[in-house]
């Protein structure tokens, strides 16, 4: 197996890429970005349902599409539309409020599940996993984007970390030293695991820096723990928190005053806190069956169902599955 490479060895590769810039992927059409003059709130509730994107102030933004995969970003949403139940990846689509139902197609590809956003919405992250170059048995390296929707430009477009095409069985390393993945992104930097390595790169920049080994030896690490979203885990009034235990067990909501914690409790066997309808109801997502469903967990019970209003099938954005909230540690 690969060990995790140097940074020197790093930059050998190619450690970064801007867009239409070096080799770090195949060349072709660049991906058109859109300048964003303004950017949307995402506070609050989002939810997807029938494609149609509903913000927390009640702004509704129609995709026109079924969506395998969706964040709330500059100034609209960014999605990847359903394709199969086979499809890993497909083509990244803008919409916007001002444009109902159609979407612009960015000409960039992403796995669904990757998108990520800064919390202040600038930069939009997510993985492409199929125009890399491939290795000799047809497996695509992974590779990094992230763009400034601000100014409408990738910052960064990188296979560093991901494995090297000419040496590896990509699909073989992927399998057993993890899958690339991004984790997640603060205001200033992205944060990408990759079989090789955990790299950080600076949205200023696109200058990347090693922070782990692999996403596993940084779970207690400062810039992990930083990837989570204060405004989303505590109570409008600030009296309460989410906390999701280490163990596994269901998620609590911790008063700010050191008092005992509340552990929520569903009736669903998976399900996870995202944030704050209002300073009594923690809301979430849960699976029941096949199906997702939108939870509100009230105080001071902490007991959980499902949100009146919001349908079956109900989705949440996909950067809301990540490395979020803080653990507590059992």
């Amino acid at each position: 197996m690969r060990t995790a490479p140097s940074l020197a060895a790093l930059a050998l590769l190619g450690a970064v890429t801007l867009a239409g810039c070096g080799d770090d992927a195949d060349a072709g059409e660049a991906p058109t970005w859109s300048a964003a003059d303004t950017v949307l709130d995402a506070s609050g509730l989002v939810w997807e349902s029938g494609g149609t994107v509903h913000l927390g102030d009640g702004t509704t933004i129609e995709t026109g599409e079924e969506v395998a995969g969706y964040v709330v970003a500059g100034d609209g949403v960014y999605l990847v539309a359903a394709a199969g139940s086979d499809a890993t990846a497909g083509p990244v689509l803008h919409a916007t409020p001002e444009d109902p139902g159609n979407p612009e197609d960015t000409g960039a590809v992403a796995a669904p599940d990757s998108l990520r956003v800064s919390p202040d919405g600038r930069y939009l992250a997510f993985l492409d996993p199929e125009t890399g170059t491939q290795d000799e048995y047809g497996t695509p390296l992974g590779t990094a984007v992230v763009v400034d929707l601000v100014e409408g430009e990738e910052v960064v477009r990188s296979a560093a970390a991901m494995g090297d095409p000419g040496q590896d069985d990509l699909a073989d390393l992927y399998e057993d030293a993890g899958a690339p993945e991004v984790l997640g992104l603060t205001d200033r930097a992205a944060y990408v695991a990759g079989p090789g390595a955990v790299l950080a790169y600076d949205l200023a920049t696109g200058e990347p820096s090693e922070v782990a080994p692999s996403a596993a030896d940084a779970w207690d690490d400062d810039w992990f723990l930083a990837l989570s979203s204060p405004e989303a885990r505590t109570s409008p009034g600030g009296a309460w928190t989410l906390a999701q235990p280490a163990d596994g067990s269901p998620a609590r909501l911790v008063p700010a005053d050191g008092g005992k914690p509340v552990v929520t409790r569903a009736p669903y066997d998976v399900y996870e806190l995202d944030s704050w309808l209002d300073d009594q109801t923690a809301v979430g997502g849960a699976l029941d069956g096949q199906t997702d469903v939108l939870l509100g967990c009230t105080l001071p019970t902490g007991r959980c169902a499902p949100l009146p209003d919001v349908p079956a099938g109900a989705r949440l954005p996909a950067d809301r599955s990540g490395p979020r909230f803080p653990t507590v540690r059992p």
